[in-house]
């Protein structure tokens, strides 16, 4: 399919990465104002999608959910990998907050093992030196088998280096080496591809076996629609596992990933002498403590509400002087004729709402742009999210809930 759409010079590409890397960032920059956004096809997750030239290429972007896996917790994470599987991007652009290397690249080799030409968007890289982070990124870029290119999304530098290496692997889409995991692992892994065959399933066999050992519901389901008796062998491969290193499946995997990953960080960053801590590091340690957080919690939204509704009333009463002597001023002007009374009780209606909604909603929303923006809201679902858990929902969902006590309607919005 890559092959088809180089000589069409048209592109697929994806841009994929865990939330709050800069993804939209890149995004907003190749695409511009040819952009759209709009659902999945049955689903409630959004999608973004834009278009642009280059090089001769019409390039087709489309900007995956934030997340931090491919397993099958959560709506986001099923919808981008089986568009990865499914639909074959000609490459993917994989965008990496280079001050938190290690913590991304868990989301990377899942990536990998789909086996999409990819290149590595090392964002941030502006920050490194102010953080005393050195990445040796032509080592990592041996290690990982795939280009690395340094960005710094925000001033736009390195974003157009990640398309024409893209370019270059559409083109070529070279065979890439694994990473290989642990000798148990490799063995059941290899095992596994051999018992798979030709089984018909849109996936590359490795990940496969990496999800039956994982125990993949998803997987486990296309599994033994096609072939029954391979899942069997793959739930005795999880119980050898089990029995040798004493933990379930899932986590063997997990913990072999991490394991390479420290090894990968070893050989590729450098941390030097730890420079002062800067006021932004401070405030995000202060209010993600698992003590602290909560008052500090507490005294912001406190102090929001307090200052939203302060301010409304007075801008409401403000609002209501100058409009308590339009009627008469309206009738003097159109009479008291029925026409003219109906057209004041429509201009009324108006004057009502605005007086009523956006005293409280406009500071509402100002206030939460700004702690949005700070990235203070990611701090409260984590702070929330055991508690959010025990009513059956994510951390997240405590903004909805928040937004709730304002208006229904963009509670109901946001839960999307």
């Amino acid at each position: 399919m890559g092959q088809i759409n180089v000589k069409n010079k048209k592109l697929n590409v994806v841009l994929a990465g865990q939330a709050n890397v800069g993804k939209s960032v890149i995004f907003n920059y190749l695409t511009g104002l040819h952009q759209h956004i709009g659902n999945w096809a049955g689903k409630t997750v959004e999608k973004a999608e834009g278009t642009l030239q280059y090089k001769g290429y019409t390039i087709d972007i489309l900007d995956l959910p934030g997340i931090y896996s491919l397993s099958t917790y959560s709506l986001e994470e099923l919808i981008s990998r089986e568009y990865i599987a499914i639909q074959k991007p000609d490459f993917i652009i994989n965008v990496v907050d280079a001050t938190h290397l290690e913590r991304n690249l868990i989301f990377t080799l899942q990536l990998l093992e789909l086996e999409r030409p990819m290149v590595m968007a090392l964002n941030m890289a502006n920050l490194l030196e102010e953080k005393g982070i050195e990445i040796n990124s032509k080592k990592l870029e041996k290690l990982l088998n795939i280009q690395v290119v340094l960005v710094a999304a925000i001033y736009g530098r390195g974003i157009n280096k990640c398309l024409v290496e893209g370019i270059k692997l559409a083109k070529k889409n070279p065979l890439r080496e694994f990473l290989k995991y642990g000798k148990e692992i490799e063995e059941r892994i290899r095992y596994l591809i051999d018992i798979l065959g030709n089984i018909k399933i849109p996936y590359p066999k490795r990940w496969i076996a990496i999800k039956l050992l994982e125990r993949d519901k998803q997987v486990e389901k296309m599994v033994k629609e096609n072939k029954p008796e391979v899942l069997e062998k793959a739930k005795n491969l999880c119980l050898e596992l089990e029995k040798i290193h004493g933990q379930d499946s899932p986590i063997v995997i997990a913990d072999e990933r991490c394991n390479l990953i420290s090894r990968i960080i070893e050989e590729v960053m450098k941390t030097k002498k730890p420079q002062r801590v800067s006021l932004n590091e401070w405030l995000d340690n202060l209010t993600g403590h698992r003590i602290w957080g909560y008052p500090i919690m507490i005294a912001i939204f406190s102090l929001v509400f307090i200052s939203i509704f302060q301010f409304g009333d007075h801008l409401s009463f403000w609002l209501e002087e100058i409009s308590s002597g339009w009627q008469f001023g309206f009738q003097n002007i159109f009479g008291t004729s029925f026409l003219s009374l109906l057209a004041w009780s429509g201009i009324e209606s108006a004057v009502a709402l605005i007086g009523i909604v956006l005293p409280y909603i406009f500071p509402f929303y100002l206030f939460l742009f700004i702690l949005e923006d700070w990235g203070y809201l990611a701090r409260v679902a984590f702070l929330l999210d055991n508690l959010m858990h025990k009513l059956g929902v994510h951390g997240k969902a405590c903004i909805p809930i928040m937004l709730g006590f304002g208006c229904n309607t963009p509670a109901c919005l946001s839960c999307r």
